[in-house]
């Protein structure tokens, strides 16, 4: 039972078995209707023999009577001859549990004018229900009539009547009979079932065999991408994440795969990732902590003794030990960023404001560099946000275009309204540009484009930068064309659009 292919196979043979079920006990419950319907046929179809083979008799009796007879043919002549007919060949006339007999006009059988296996006098001709039976008179069919032969004390009978046609009523003018009835005991459940059963059960040993394999086949169809999920799951499990499942079957199983496929290859670059950084951050700290060591190893043993050397060690030991805290320092901050233990902030920054401090921070190294820095304000004036870590990420963006602009050339920082709700704010230089290679992963822990290294950053400014504007509900990305230069854009919810309280945690 621990099987999803036997659970929905078990639950297939279930549910085919309910559906027979209560198909059997809706034929069951049909099957009398079904019942009185062939046994009315069978009457029918006899009732026409008797009712054509009884007028036969009747008109050869009556074209035999001697012309000098005056008296008015009546009743009894009648029933003598009916009888005759009746009695005539019985049983080869008719089967052992069939019952026939005169009625008179007001249904009621003629007491003597029956051959029956049982008594039917008393016994009275009544319609079925919505189908008047009509004995005599103008209305009366000369067709079978189905009807029911109800007794006082027992149960009632099938039957058919078939009234006698005018021509014999006429010649016979003073007889009480009007039709002859055909009745039978209706046809047992269990002849029915006797006669069906065989039939329905072939019938339904092929639908059940063939529901068996479909509902297998099914079942296969469903439990068998599982299982290969389930195997890939298990290969992943233990370190192969470049497992890929195909995705088959139906639409949900192949949503789970296609799922599967995508956080599999997730975990690939997420360990990917791990492990460039742990390279990264161990090729970082190789170089300062080398240095550390070897000016502390030559002032203990003695190889630097003179004052100059001393003081000029100690000055690169002092850098070296700032590199290694910044580094440090820009690890824990991004980390903190990353898992929300930081928490931003969510007040009405002024853009003037903010962008009049960033100039002013950067105006000296424009001058410097000979790289003008143009700012231009439009759109919303104010946003929702942190006014110290968006500093953080226009300070990262500015220094990298600094950086890379010639001198004679432009930095522009500009904003305008993306959408309402949503600021734009970008950073373009005119400087060289970046490989277009390069692009997707500028936003990566310790990536340098072109393989940059000769700067004193670590590769983490635009990473920080990137989960600070997430953390304000905004999107950070980069444009770049080689020798035209390079634009990062962010985005920004304005005043009144709160960021998401899972960025602001």
């Amino acid at each position: 039972m621990g099987s999803l292919q036997i659970r929905l196979f078990l639950t297939y043979l279930v549910i085919i078995s309910v559906t027979l079920g209560l198909t059997a006990l809706s034929l069951f419950l049909q099957i009398g209707g079904y019942r009185d319907s062939i046994s009315y046929g069978n009457l029918e179809d006899l009732g026409r023999l008797v009712y054509a083979q009884a007028n036969t008799e009747i008109q050869n009796a009556v074209a035999a009577q001697k012309p000098s007879e005056t008296a008015i043919p009546g009743e009894t002549d009648l029933l003598f001859i009916l009888r005759a007919f009746l009695t005539q060949g019985t049983p080869a006339r008719v089967a052992p549990d069939t019952s026939l007999a005169l009625v008179d006009k007001s249904g009621h059988v003629i007491p003597g004018a029956s051959v029956s296996g049982v008594a039917l006098d008393n016994a009275v001709v009544q319609p079925l229900q919505g189908a008047p039976v009509a004995v005599a008179g103008s209305g009366a069919s000369l067709a079978p009539q189905r009807c029911h032969l109800t007794f006082p004390n027992r149960p009632a009978l099938l039957c058919v009547l078939m009234p006698l046609p005018p021509t014999v009523l006429q010649h016979f003018q003073g007889t009480t009979a009007a039709a002859i009835v055909v009745a039978r005991p209706a046809t047992s459940l269990g002849q029915v079932v006797g006669d069906l059963g065989p039939r329905l059960l072939f019938s339904g040993l092929i639908g059940v065999a063939a529901a068996l394999v479909l509902g297998f086949l099914l079942s296969r169809s469903v439990a068998a991408p599982l299982r290969n999920i389930a195997r890939a799951a298990r290969s992943v499990a233990r370190g192969n994440y470049r497992q890929r499942v195909p995705a088959t079957g139906p639409r949900e199983v192949r949503d789970l795969a296609a799922n599967f496929n995508r956080m599999t290859e997730e975990v690939q670059r997420s360990q990917q990732t791990l492990r460039d950084f742990l390279a990264n951050i161990s090729h970082e700290l190789k170089t300062p902590l080398t240095s550390i060591r070897g000016f502390s190893e030559a002032m203990l043993d003695g190889t630097i003794d003179d004052p100059a050397g001393i003081e000029r060690s100690a000055r690169i030991i002092s850098d070296e030990s700032n590199r290694v805290l910044r580094l440090v320092q820009e690890l824990l901050d991004l980390s903190r960023i990353e898992s929300g233990q930081v928490s931003m902030q969510q007040d009405d920054v002024s853009l003037a404001e903010l962008f009049e401090h960033v100039s002013e921070v950067f105006a000296l190294r424009a001058e410097e560099t000979g790289v003008r820095l143009d700012i231009s304000l439009s759109g919303a004036g104010h946003i929702r946000g942190d006014f110290d870590r968006l500093e953080q990420v226009l300070n990262n963006l500015l220094d990298n275009a600094f950086r890379h602009t010639p001198p004679g050339g432009v930095v522009r920082l500009a904003t305008r309204d993306l959408q309402p709700g949503i600021l734009q704010v970008a950073v373009t230089d005119t400087g060289s540009g970046i490989p277009p290679p390069d692009v997707p992963h500028l936003f990566e822990r310790f990536y340098r484009a072109g393989g940059e290294a000769n700067h004193k950053g670590y590769g983490l400014g635009l990473a920080i930068s990137r989960e600070i504007v997430r953390a304000h509900g905004g999107e950070i990305w980069a444009t770049s064309e080689p020798q035209r230069g390079t634009t990062f854009v962010f985005t920004l919810p304005t005043e009144g659009r709160e960021a998401p309280r899972a960025a602001v945690r």
